[in-house]
């Protein structure tokens, strides 16, 4: 059952004020999240925006590359958190259904393991990546990335919903205005230790497609944005 943004709120500031995720070492990210930011053609300096940035672990490694970062959250426990942590990034407390930045506002959207993508309304995913878009530059990228055994059912632990493969195909909203790349299916040490070329691509994906379900994978989808400044997307 999907939660209502109100029970979102409250669980995530539950799970903030304790001792919340837990990540992979820096050095590791970085090298994952530069694979991704070299796939996705994000150029040095990029205007980036973290949507669902917790506690802002993430936003701080994509800082560390170079990258001008705002991180937002819905909960203003992380936020807070986040703010204390990494005091020269900009946080928000936002929703991420109704960014309230200028349409073009960033050059790259990173959006990992949002909550509003754990939702079987595939039209309700594609209504908000066409949200993220029109926060994206021409030329830009929002680069959705999830996990998933592709079991179609709840994990045993949480509420969160692996999606099928087919439903991840059809992620991608119908919108002429972007082109899109992926989905995949990679992993974060594939990320670590091979070229981005080689760890987020079709054969990677139809290889971890028939894996054991109780394999742990990563989604990848790429959404590029039309580089014609008058091209405008339509919520």
């Amino acid at each position: 059952m999907e939660q209502t943004q109100q029970q979102i709120i409250e669980y995530y500031d539950r799970f903030y004020a304790g001792e919340g995720f837990s990540y992979y070492p820096p050095r590791f990210t970085r090298r994952v999240l530069s694979a991704l930011c070299s796939r996705a053609g994000v150029r040095p300096g990029a205007r980036v925006l973290d949507v669902g940035c917790a506690t802002g672990y993430y936003s701080g490694v994509l800082a560390s590359l170079g990258y001008e970062v705002t991180g937002i959250d819905i909960s203003a426990t992380g936020i807070r958190k986040a703010q204390e942590l990494y005091p020269d990034i900009r946080f928000e407390v936002q929703d991420a259904t109704a960014l309230p930045y200028d349409e073009g506002s960033f050059d790259f959207v990173f959006a990992l393991g949002v909550s509003v993508a754990n939702t079987k309304d595939m039209h309700k995913l594609q209504r908000w990546l066409k949200h993220l878009l029109q926060v994206t530059a021409p030329g830009g990228t929002v680069a959705l990335l999830g996990g998933s055994d592709l079991s179609g059912k709840d994990a045993a632990t949480s509420t969160w919903y692996n999606h099928t493969w087919q439903e991840i195909c059809s992620f991608p909203p119908p919108v002429n205005s972007a082109r899109v790349r992926g989905p995949w299916l990679t992993h974060f040490r594939l990320m670590n230790v091979l070229p981005p070329r080689l760890s987020m691509n079709g054969t990677v994906t139809q290889i971890l497609r028939f894996v054991p379900h109780s394999f742990p994978r990563r989604i990848v989808l790429l959404l590029h944005r039309d580089t014609d400044p008058t091209v405008h997307i339509e919520e």
